[in-house]
């Protein structure tokens, strides 16, 4: 699922993973169904991400979005950023909880077309980053860390 905001289309990184996802369909023809959307509402945008297994979310963060946590939550794999300055903080190994989205046509090709052809490490990442969210970013949570460090203040 590639869902573009054509605002944002490319300080998102959005021309580079369609290039990345043109070459995937044309790699796997019967494999995949690439769904790419454009500019949706959001309640049709978490629709289509729902019937995803991988996301497209964004390539030039150092940190995920606030639609990669949703598609995260759902337990979906997620391209966006968690590069090696993500995986410090959280203290996580690359690509087992989302997938760095790198600027680079042929890695992404590389990455999705590992995970097309091992499925098992869709379900594996999808339920990493299902509980990814609920350790880090649990309302709940995180409330209670606030509350913690005003009450120190």
């Amino acid at each position: 699922f590639h869902g573009i905001n054509r605002i944002n289309y490319l300080k998102k990184g959005n021309d580079v993973f369609e290039k990345a996802l043109a070459i995937v369909k044309s790699k796997y023809p019967t494999s995949v169904e690439i769904v790419t959307t454009e500019s949706l509402p959001y309640n049709q945008y978490i629709k289509g991400m729902g019937q995803a297994h991988i996301v497209m979310d964004m390539m030039y963060s150092k940190d995920q979005g606030y639609n990669a946590l949703e598609a995260m939550a759902m337990g979906k794999v997620v391209f966006t950023g968690a590069g090696r300055e993500w995986q410090n903080h959280y203290k996580i190994p690359a690509d087992t909880v989302a997938i760095h989205a790198e600027n680079n046509i042929d890695i992404l090709v590389e990455k999705l077309s590992f995970l097309i052809e091992n499925r098992s490490k869709i379900d594996e990442i999808g339920e990493n980053a299902n509980a990814f969210i609920s350790e880090h970013h649990d309302y709940i949570k995180s409330a209670e860390k606030y509350l913690k460090l005003w009450q120190a203040s």
